[in-house]
C-alpha cells in the first residue's frame, strides 16, 4: 500500500467517518451499514474502498471492522475537531491577542467562557476570583490588577495560609507599592507570597491553581475597556501548558523584595 499523505487520510475520517465509527472494532455486514447509516449502498461502497485503501477499516470474515490504525485515526480526528470547534468558540477572545502571542489551543478546548457584559464587566475578574478563592496554592502571572483582585488575593495568603507566586509587570508593581502598600506589605510578611516583576509585555492574566478538586487554569483577556473575558479549563493538556508557561515567566522575571523594601 503506498503511504497516504497525512493531509489525506485527515479528509477520509471528515468525509467517511460515520462509516468507520458504525463499523467498530467487532465488525459489521456491508447491508447492516446501510440500513444503520440510513444512506446509499454506493454510499457505502465508496466509504468502505476509501478506508480500507488507507488501512483504517479491513475485512474479515464477510465484515468489516475498524483496524487498529482506524481506531487511533479517529481519536486524533475527534481531538482535532474540539481543538478547532474551541478555537472557533473563543475566537472573539483570542481576537484581542497580539498575533504572536504565546497561546495554546488546549487552553480553548472545552473551556468555560465568561465574557464581559455592558451590565456586569466584572463577572470575568470575579470568575477569577472564585478559582483563588479555592485555591492552595497559586502560580500567576498578570499585566494588570483591579481592587477585588488584592483583596482576594490578600485574604486568600493572609487569612487562609494560601501560597502564591505570582509575576507582574513593572507598571503592576508600582501599583501595587503606590495604591496597596499595607495590603501588599501584609501578605509578603506571612512567607507565602513569591513576588517577581518584569519589563516583558504580559497580554493576559494566566494562574495554575492547586484546588481540592485538582488543578485548573483561569486567564483574564483584556480590551480596550478593561478585561473582556475569562477562560477556564482543567483539562491536563491545557494545565500543562499553563504551567511551562508560567515555569519561563517566573525564571525571566527578577525577585520582588519580602518584606516590602522601605
Amino acid at each position: 500500500m503506498t503511504r497516504p499523505d497525512p493531509a489525506e487520510v485527515m479528509a477520509v475520517v471528515a468525509r467517511r467517518g460515520r462509516v468507520l465509527r458504525a463499523a467498530g472494532p467487532d465488525g459489521v455486514r456491508k447491508r447492516d451499514l446501510v440500513d444503520d447509516l440510513d444512506v446509499s449502498r454506493s454510499t457505502i461502497d465508496r466509504g468502505i474502498r476509501e478506508l480500507e485503501g488507507i488501512g483504517l477499516i479491513e475485512r474479515t470474515d464477510g465484515k468489516y471492522r475498524r483496524t487498529l490504525c482506524g481506531r487511533l485515526a479517529l481519536a486524533e480526528y475527534d481531538a482535532f475537531e474540539s481543538r478547532i470547534d474551541g478555537l472557533i468558540e473563543g475566537s472573539s477572545v483570542l481576537s484581542k491577542l497580539p498575533p504572536d502571542a504565546d497561546f495554546d489551543a488546549a487552553v480553548l478546548d472545552g473551556a468555560e467562557i465568561v465574557r464581559a457584559k455592558r451590565h456586569s464587566p466584572h463577572v470575568p475578574v470575579s470568575r477569577l476570583g472564585d478559582v483563588v478563592s479555592r485555591a492552595t496554592h497559586v502560580r500567576a502571572m498578570a499585566p494588570a490588577v483591579m481592587p477585588q483582585q488584592v483583596e482576594t488575593y490578600r485574604t486568600g495568603i493572609v487569612e487562609r495560609g494560601l501560597t502564591a507566586e505570582v509575576v507582574l509587570s513593572d507598571a503592576v508593581v508600582g501599583r501595587l507599592v503606590a495604591a496597596y502598600p499595607d495590603a501588599l506589605e501584609e501578605a509578603l510578611e506571612t512567607g507565602r507570597l513569591s513576588l517577581r516583576r518584569t519589563e516583558e509585555s504580559i497580554p493576559y492574566s494566566l494562574l495554575v491553581a492547586d484546588t481540592p478538586d485538582g488543578r485548573e487554569i483561569g486567564a483574564l483577556v483584556y480590551g480596550d475597556s478593561g478585561v473582556r473575558a475569562f477562560v477556564g479549563n482543567d483539562d491536563p493538556a491545557a494545565v500543562a501548558w499553563a504551567e511551562d508557561c508560567l515555569a519561563e515567566r517566573w525564571e525571566r522575571a527578577e525577585p520582588f523584595p519580602s518584606p516590602l523594601a522601605d
